[in-house]
C-alpha cells in the first residue's frame, strides 16, 4: 500500500512539472503565415490555418509595447484573444464553448487539452517573432488525477524572464475569443478557478 501511494505521489510531482508533451499532439511546423491548430478533443483533429499580414500586424500591435510584466500579461490575454478569433473564422471552431470538455455537441469544440496545444503554439509564434519582453513561453502544466478527488485539466504557461514566476494561461474557461485567464501556476495547482467553474 505505501508503494503505491509513494508511486501515485511521484506520479503527481513528476505530472504537474511537466503537463502534457505538446508535440505529441501537434509536431506540425507553425509560423504566422501557416500552422494547425488542435480540436475535436485531445487533437483528434488537426485543421490548417494561417494569419495574413494584416491580422498578424494587429496581434503584433496587441502583443507588444509593454512597459511592465503586468501590462504584458495584459497584452498577451489581448493578442491570444485575436489569435483565437481569426483562427475561429478560418476553422470552424469560432463556436468553441467555455469549459466544453463536459458538452461536446461537434467535432469543433475544444478540450483542455486542444487549448493548452493551441496556447503554447500561439506563445511560441509571439516570442519567436520577438514580440514579448518580459516572458518565455514554458512547459504546460497539469492538476488533478481523479484520484486525489480533482478532475483533470491542462494550461500553457508563460514564465518571467527576470523573476522566473511562472503563470498560466488557460484559454479553457472562455468561449473562443475571449481572453485566457492569467494567473500564477501555484494559484492554479492550488485550484483556483474563475467564479462559477465546476471542473
Amino acid at each position: 500500500m505505501k508503494k503505491i501511494s509513494l508511486l501515485c505521489s511521484l506520479l503527481f510531482l513528476s505530472a504537474c512539472s511537466t503537463g502534457i508533451p505538446v508535440e505529441k499532439y501537434n509536431a506540425l511546423p507553425a509560423s504566422p503565415e501557416q500552422f494547425s491548430i488542435c480540436h475535436g478533443y485531445s487533437c483528434t483533429y488537426k485543421t490548417k490555418a494561417g494569419f495574413t499580414k494584416v491580422e498578424w500586424n494587429k496581434i503584433s500591435t496587441a502583443a507588444k509595447g509593454a512597459k511592465t510584466p503586468e501590462a504584458e500579461r495584459r497584452k498577451i490575454a489581448n493578442a491570444i484573444s485575436l489569435m483565437e478569433i481569426y483562427t475561429g473564422k478560418k476553422t470552424g471552431t469560432d463556436i468553441d464553448m467555455e469549459a466544453a470538455v463536459s458538452r461536446k455537441s461537434d467535432n469543433y469544440q475544444l478540450d483542455c487539452i486542444d487549448e493548452t496545444v493551441n496556447t503554447t503554439q500561439y506563445l511560441k509564434m509571439l516570442q519567436v517573432e520577438k514580440l514579448l519582453k518580459f516572458h518565455e513561453t514554458d512547459l504546460p502544466t497539469h492538476r488533478g488525477y481523479l484520484i486525489d478527488g480533482k478532475w483533470p485539466h491542462n494550461t500553457a504557461v508563460i514564465r518571467e524572464v527576470k523573476t522566473g514566476k511562472q503563470f498560466v494561461v488557460d484559454s479553457f474557461y472562455r468561449a473562443n475569443g475571449g481572453e485566457p485567464y492569467i494567473v500564477t501556476r501555484a494559484d492554479w495547482l492550488a485550484g483556483w478557478r474563475p467564479p462559477g467553474a465546476t471542473q
